[in-house]
């Protein structure tokens, strides 16, 4: 049993707490540590009858000295962090400090050119230290790439393509200004070209030229287009035996059409302007005064992710779709999350556990697409997890944008 330190307190650590506690085999003890001491000691009062004990702690991991008092308290074996994407590294040395394994949820400041993730930049430390860092253990990479590979395995000879998708799993509510948005999926696809990878290498498309509509179970018909996803890096790095590989989602684009009038109007400018002696940037003002378009406050109705597999199977053709689906209301209703939330937390306390027991043993830093797929589908079912896998018809992709969606 391990020793395990939680940095960062919401709806996921809510979740993950639950799942963790309820099990002595895996951790002696968590410590949930967060800015908000408050919100962990919720979290702590809510989940008191559980086995495993509970610690919490006000921690900011900016404060050096104060965070390796914590930690020579704590002598935690692994850390979890559930910080903002930006602390990531801070929390990632604060594991080599610690001499601590380490997992996240996010695989941050993902570059298209070099297909390369932040947290990569630290291999060799934790390499040279013996311990073992998963980056981005949540439904996108780790269990979506990890359906992958279970579904070509079990079912196919050979692969020759993956064709990965997600419906209604993402919600505007969590971009707080105009700038967020604009770096968003929904305002650079517009403008940015799609990358995927074709015949084992990086490859570019233009922005919504290639778009697939298919009948996804439980969910109805769907057009999806291919979009930027740090999903492809997973592929390429850890499965290259997948030539071909694409990520396609539906596109919004009522979302973009007032970002794209306040372009014209020359607000989202990022030089500052004199106004009655003050100086600004137009784009600043707007973070300031301008309310972030949504589309709702809470996501709604059926969300979805899987993955279309071809290739070879006894000399013929095949293909076979593993695919998760599950209602946002009866998924509120049961765990308190929604749909995308839940997903993340089964994958990442699956995660947790391999760490526990050194299944996922391996000094580095990887993603859950460096082990065998079934460690981590096979916990997260005994945690509720539920997919199908079934032969599908193959691929058609239609080239050229549609004028409305």
């Amino acid at each position: 049993m391990k020793k395990i330190l939680i940095f960062g307190c919401n709806e996921v650590a809510d979740a993950v707490l639950g799942i963790l506690c309820s099990d002595t085999r895996y951790a002696s003890e968590i410590c949930l540590a967060s800015g908000d001491k408050a919100c962990c000691d919720v979290l702590k009062k809510k989940y008191a009858n559980l086995p495993v004990r509970i610690t919490t702690a006000r921690a900011d991991v900016n404060n050096e000295a104060g965070t390796k008092m914590m930690l020579s308290i704590i002598q935690p074996d692994i850390i979890v962090n559930l910080e903002k994407p930006e602390l990531t590294m801070k929390v990632m040395k604060i594991a080599l400090f610690q001499g601590a394994d380490y997992i996240d949820m996010t695989l941050v400041d993902w570059e298209r050119k070099d297909f390369l993730s932040q947290q990569f930049e630290l291999f060799s430390d934790f390499r040279t230290k013996g311990l073992t860092a998963i980056a981005g253990c949540s439904l996108n990479p780790a269990v979506i790439t990890s359906l992958a590979r279970s579904a070509a395995q079990s079912r196919l000879d050979k692969t020759e393509e993956a064709n990965i998708f997600e419906i209604n799993l993402k919600s505007s509510v969590a971009v707080s200004n105009i700038k967020e948005l604009l770096n968003s999926v929904e305002y650079k696809a517009k403008e940015e070209k799609a990358v995927c990878i074709r015949n084992g290498a990086a490859d570019e498309v233009e922005p919504l030229s290639m778009k697939i509509k298919r009948e996804i179970p439980d969910v109805g018909v769907r057009t999806m287009y291919m979009l930027n996803n740090p999903i492809v890096e997973d592929f390429l790095k850890e499965i290259p035996e997948v030539p071909n590989v694409r990520y396609f989602a539906p596109f919004r684009r009522k979302s973009t059409a007032m970002i794209d009038t306040l372009r014209d109007a020359g607000m989202l400018s990022d030089v500052p302007v004199e106004i009655e002696g003050v100086k600004i940037a137009p784009i600043d003002f707007l973070c300031k005064v301008m309310p972030v378009p949504s589309d709702s406050e809470e996501i709604t109705g059926k969300s979805a992710a899987g993955v279309f597999v071809s290739g070879i199977k006894d000399g013929a053709p095949r293909c076979v779709m593993a695919c998760a689906a599950m209602d946002n209301e009866e998924c509120r209703e049961k765990n308190g999350i929604n749909v995308n939330s839940f997903y993340d937390a089964l994958a990442l306390a699956g995660g947790v556990k391999l760490l526990c027991t050194e299944k996922w043993k391996r000094a580095g830093v990887y993603t859950a697409c460096a082990f065998e797929p079934d460690l981590l589908l096979d916990i997260m079912r005994k945690d509720g997890f539920k997919y199908t896998l079934s032969d599908a018809e193959p691929i058609n992709i239609d080239m050229g944008e549609d004028s409305d969606e």
